[in-house]
């Protein structure tokens, strides 16, 4: 195997464990064995458990902004309720479905109460990333004519507490997910007819 295939088998075990156990309930041993390795060959490919963190954390973080396309380029040019609908589905089924973004937030929720690098992680996955996204929508929106103008802010937060209580929800009851993404999907089409003018 070549060094990168055998760094990502260490990742890949690493989150696992990290999203079961926790960062600090998970040792270099029980990676180590998770590989099929002994755990002195870890340093070979790692200074340690922070080291495989840190990368795991950096690559998981431009894969998530890639997928949920949150960039400002495209929330300015979202302009109509079809486009809004279209993007947060989009999004929402990423992060719904997509394995490693889940670990992350299972992690993140296990680690928030101890560490504050945690918690500030939490909340940014959990909300602000996404209400800070959707402030930039809204904004635009408002200055285009196509949304009354009102405080974005507080608009962000009507739109999206419901829908990541809901992707919380399918992170505890997978189970339920198709369930819950049309509730989700329900809940933006009720937003949408409430929130944009009739023509």
């Amino acid at each position: 195997m070549s060094v990168e295939s055998v760094r990502t088998k260490i990742m890949e075990a690493a989150l696992d464990l990290f999203s079961e156990k926790g960062y600090d309930g998970t040792s270099i041993d029980e990676i180590a064995v998770a590989c099929g390795m002994q755990a002195p060959n870890i340093y070979k490919y790692f200074k340690g458990k922070k080291e495989i963190f840190d990368v795991l954390n950096e690559t998981a973080a431009e894969s998530y902004k890639s997928n949920m396309r949150m960039t400002t380029a495209i929330l300015v040019n979202l302009r109509t309720k079809e486009e809004l609908k279209d993007f947060s589905m989009r999004q929402l089924r990423y992060t719904v479905v997509d394995e490693r973004v889940r670990k992350f937030r299972k992690l993140f929720t296990i680690e928030q109460y101890r560490n504050d690098f945690m918690r500030a992680q939490a909340s940014d996955y959990t909300l602000n990333n996404i209400k800070n996204q959707y402030i930039i929508i809204f904004s635009n929106m408002m200055e285009n004519g196509t949304i009354p103008k009102c405080d974005p802010e507080m608009l962000a937060m009507e739109y999206c507490a419901p829908v990541t209580l809901w992707i919380q929800l399918c992170d505890r009851e997978p189970k339920y997910c198709d369930e819950i993404i049309e509730k989700a999907e329900k809940y933006i089409d009720f937003f949408i007819e409430k929130t944009f003018p009739t023509a």
